[in-house]
């Protein structure tokens, strides 16, 4: 029989906590303030209660909440202010060029970013038929990634990869490894591939995966990257946190019909010189 706290509810569980069995109360407490963040009931730049507040809160020491405020902060999720309490944390926000292919680590570097890969699992699959299509083979290895910026899960990642052409990879080579990068060093150069973007609801799999809530909109990436040559080299589908930005390089096309004046000047003035060297060829043949 539960032992009831004041107000009638069970003690073990009296403000979110079991205090009977379970993990250390910093920790249970850390889960729940992550929890507010995720599900935003706390936004970005939002204050959270003093560490008095919460001591009220959930009836426990000072040091029990300042255990769990670093465990936060730790994660990337509040950031503390001496004298000014604690804010929740702006997500890191992920930039890529849509039209660059792999060199993730580098985009992020180049705005003074750091990734960190954690390799899920890696499998001898059968992959789908668009993916056979394109690297032209059922042989493959299924490849299953996270990316994480600042702590934070960033994009998730499954890859598939011809095992004829790299028999040797596995999850311990690919931990905190760029794939692209071990292709180049077994001798295929990714030279690039199609690539399509589209919007996409998270399912709970996902949604636990990058820490966001189901039915969030995500980015999907698809595509497939091949060698100069054209062999496939892998097909993938990435899917990317709310807080990824793609930039695009857009160029604006010349109207049809529409000729500038240098352009036929130019043009006459060749076909002058290759009337003058057919003239000079017929010459040199009578």
């Amino acid at each position: 029989m539960s032992v009831q706290a004041t107000g009638g509810e069970p003690r073990e569980r009296s403000n979110g906590l079991n205090r009977t069995e379970g993990p250390p109360l910093h920790a249970q407490i850390r889960d729940i303030l992550h929890r507010q963040i995720l599900e935003r009931p706390l936004l970005p730049g939002s204050p959270l209660p003093t560490e008095e507040e919460l001591q009220k809160q959930f009836g426990v020491s000072r040091s029990v909440v300042r255990q769990a405020l670093s465990g936060l902060s730790d994660l990337g999720l509040i950031r503390r202010q001496r004298g000014r309490g604690s804010v929740v944390a702006a997500a890191p926000v992920l930039r890529r060029h849509l039209q660059q292919a792999g060199g993730l680590d580098e985009q992020a570097a180049a705005h003074g970013q750091r990734l960190r890969t954690h390799v899920i699992s890696v499998e001898h699959a059968t992959p789908p038929e668009p993916a056979v299509e394109a690297l032209n083979t059922t042989n493959t290895w299924k490849i299953e990634r996270i990316r994480y910026l600042e702590e934070t899960p960033v994009a998730f990642m499954r890859t598939w990869v011809p095992r004829d052409l790299f028999p040797h990879f596995t999850k311990e080579l690919l931990e905190n490894a760029s794939l692209l990068g071990l292709m180049r060093e077994h001798g295929y150069h990714p030279a690039g591939g199609p690539r399509q973007v589209q919007a996409v609801a998270a399912d709970a799999d996902l949604a636990q995966k990058l820490e966001s809530n189901a039915r969030e909109p995500l980015l999907l990436l698809q595509g497939v990257t091949s060698d100069a040559l054209g062999h496939g080299l892998e097909w993938f589908n990435v899917w990317h946190s709310p807080n990824t930005v793609f930039d695009v390089d857009a160029q604006v096309t010349s109207q049809p019909g529409r000729v500038s004046q240098d352009h036929i000047s130019r043009l006459r003035s060749l076909t002058r010189q290759l009337e003058s060297e057919l003239a000079d060829l017929e010459r040199g043949a009578r």
